[in-house]
This record gives C-alpha cells, structure tokens and sequence, in this order.
C-alpha cells in the first residue's frame, strides 16, 4: 500500500481528502481512534497518526517569544481552527468535531486546570455538560438507525460505490457526504455541494434522479467525469444512499473493529481479537431497544478519537500563554 497521505499540516484552514487507496471507513478512521488495539496498524499507520495528532508543535526553547495567538496558530488551529470555531483543516477527521472554543468555554475554568488539559490531553472536570449529553445521545440515536439498516446493504455493491465516490465525489461532498469547508469549487460547479447526508436530502430523491445526476448533471452540479456506466452509476447510488450520520457516526466508532458490514473484520483488531458478535438481524431482533443503547454507548467509550497531548513538545509556561490568550480573545 502506498505511503500515507493526510491534510497539509502546515496550514491551517486548508484540506485536503484521503488518497484513493485509504478510501474505505476501516482505514478513514483507524488513524483517529484511541483503541489499545493501535499497535496492531502498520508502522505507517501509527506514524501518520503521530503526523496527524502531534507534529508541528516547536519545542519552547526552540522559539523566540511567539504570542499567545502565534503559538495557538502553530499547536491549535489545525483541528480548532484559525478563529477558535472547532473548523481546522483537520476537523473533518474526528467526531465529535473539536470544540468551539470561541464562545467562551475556557473562561469557565482555572489556568492551571486548562495547562493541564492541553498538556496532558485528559477530559475537563465538567461537572454537567447538558450540551455534549444531548449531543452524544443523538450520535447514539444516529448509529442505531445505521444498525438497523445495516444487515439489508449489498456491501459489494456499496463497497465498488465507495471507491467511484472516493475518485468522483468526495473532492466536493466530503467523506461522508458532508462538503469539505473549501472556497474554490472545481469547474462546472455553479452551487455549493449538497450535503448528501442529510435525511432530508435522501428522502427527496429517488435512485433513477441519483442516476440522471451523476450520468448527466443536474443544475449546478456538472455529470460525474468521465462518463459512469449503468452498473457505476447504480453502485454509486448505492453508497449514496448508506451515507447518513449514523453511517458517520458508525465508521469512527464502531467500524475500526467491528467492520464496515459489523461481521468483526475492522483493522484494528488481529483475527483472534476480532468481535464474536455479528451485528446481523439476528443479533438485533435479540436485543431490546435498551440493550442496544447500552452496546452502542459502550463502544463509543472503547473507540473514538482524542485531543493530542503536548508534554513532550510545549512546557508549562508555554502552555500558559496558550490559555491565557483562549481566555483573554473576545
């Protein structure tokens, strides 16, 4: 497989899609998550995430002074973005996207208690967070209605689908449907990609309208080039239609050790560490509503990704000016 390639990591606001080889959600996600199971990737994998994550950041002693602005820019503002809004160029590669920093969030807590969290990379002692519970339980709410459809999908159909999105589509409409925050559109696009995901979207359009756009455009959107055959155009709609946010929600989370098709066969895990449970019919009509919640809410604790730490690149002081300008911005 072909070195890794990620988002420009020297400027920040700039993105860039996945090669075409790292199109599939198994390998999309595996580079964000958390797992114990990371020794497990290829040693390329594990250096594109420390590339992802952590490079970048000057060591204090290296540097002439910066402010606490420049220092944000270099350490920061690849996944909270150049104007604290939690939208950096590597936004798009974690759910939940980084947090806005911009309404005020690190007033609420002590210098020292914020030092510590960019240093270490650990969770802020918040005692109710009514905001991020409403937020996790529709991600729950989401990844049970993928698990529903889950069983149903022609993954070999989808699977050819996703790798014609990949080369086609996603330069516009994102990974999963959603655009790529960019201002130049490519030529022959008159109008801001649709956000393919959206349940709105999909339930007003039907596979054959899918087919006619992609074989022959539609207003604003040119025809996919070059020109798709009907068995292209077919598989593309299905990948299409698996788009949603809880197949989002799912690639990141469950996926990288369950599978894109929930039989066990993610790439985190070694063949003797794979899941015994099929996420098939069977294993969901087993389960009442409650119990699914549960599972569900149970791997989002085992996977997921996190915010990098810096206590091996930034010193305190350095961390300190950091905070001190996230709390002092307007």
């Amino acid at each position: 497989m072909p070195g890794p390639c990620f988002p420009t990591v020297g400027n920040p606001g700039e993105s860039a899609p996945l090669p075409r080889d790292l199109q599939s959600s198994r390998y999309r996600h595996a580079i964000c998550t958390s797992s114990a199971a990371m020794r497990q990737l290829t040693f390329a994998i594990a250096l594109a995430t420390c590339l992802l994550l952590a490079a970048g950041p000057v060591p204090a002693k290296e540097r002439a002074g910066p402010g606490g602005r420049q220092l944000y820019l270099e350490n920061c503002a690849r996944c909270h973005g150049l104007q604290r809004r939690g939208d950096g160029a590597d936004a798009p590669f974690f759910l939940p996207r980084p947090r806005d920093l911009s309404t005020g969030f690190a007033k609420r807590y002590a210098p020292d208690e914020l030092v510590a969290r960019v240093r270490d990379g650990t969770p802020l002692s918040l005692a109710i967070d009514p905001e991020g519970r409403a937020a996790r339980a529709r991600t729950v709410e989401n990844i049970l209605a993928h698990l529903e459809r889950l069983p149903d999908i022609d993954w070999k159909t989808v699977d050819a689908g996703g790798a014609l999105y990949g080369r086609r589509c996603e330069v516009c409409h994102g990974q999963f449907g959603q655009p790529w925050p960019r201002i130049d559109l490519p030529n022959g696009v008159q109008a801001p990609p649709r956000d393919l995901r959206s349940p709105e979207y999909q339930s007003s359009v039907s596979d054959a309208e899918l087919i006619q756009a992609f074989r022959h455009g539609k207003a604003g959107m040119p025809a996919v080039p070059p020109a798709l055959s009907p068995d292209e155009s077919r598989q593309l709609a299905a990948f299409v239609r698996v788009l949603s946010p809880g197949f989002e929600a799912y690639s990141f989370y469950c996926a990288p050790c369950h599978g894109d098709d929930g039989r066990g066969r993610g790439i985190l895990l070694r063949k003797d560490e794979r899941p015994h449970v099929v996420l098939d019919r069977a294993y969901l009509t087993g389960k009442t509503p409650e119990e699914l919640r549960a599972a569900v809410s149970h791997m989002m604790d085992e996977g997921g990704g996190g915010m990098p730490h810096f206590k091996d690149v930034l010193d305190d002081g350095t961390l300190r000016v950091i905070v001190e300008y996230l709390q002092n911005s307007p």
